[in-house]
């Protein structure tokens, strides 16, 4: 889907910081973090605009928080791009390589519902494997 239309679907002006944060995120298919991404987008975006377009894309439900053991935090697409008025839910499992350290959503593998002690509620949930990519395997 062309990055001008995700943004107008999910009620957001057209910037180019924008665009240029999308585009990295469709292009490359993969989690990640804001270091990568500033990397990605280079001058064009400084780093408190990125943080603030991130911020954005995560409560429009374009990206999605994904967990990992190094970084503070990644950011991947969200897999209901195509359908806005689907309700908003990423309680998949994310997979992060060991050699190369991408980490990539397995939207398949829902995260299992844990009880927890009367009285406590959980507000959100991350489940991330570790392993070797397809790629680092050969």
């Amino acid at each position: 889907m062309q990055p001008e239309r995700l943004l107008k679907k999910h009620n957001l002006r057209k910037t180019s910081g924008r665009l240029s944060v999308l585009r990295c995120f469709l292009e490359y298919g993969k989690a990640l973090s804001h270091g990568e991404v500033q990397d990605l987008v280079g001058k064009k975006v400084d780093r408190v605009t990125l943080y603030r377009i991130l911020q954005s894309f995560e409560e429009k439900g374009l990206l999605h928080k994904v967990p990992d053991d190094q970084v503070s935090v990644k950011y991947a697409l969200c897999d209901h791009l195509h359908n806005v008025d689907h309700a908003h839910s990423d309680n998949h499992a994310h997979f992060k390589c060991n050699s190369c350290g991408d980490t990539v959503c397995l939207e398949e593998s829902a995260i299992p519902n844990i009880p927890t002690p009367k009285g406590f509620r959980v507000n959100e949930s991350f489940l991330l494997l570790g392993g070797l990519c397809d790629q680092c395997v050969r």
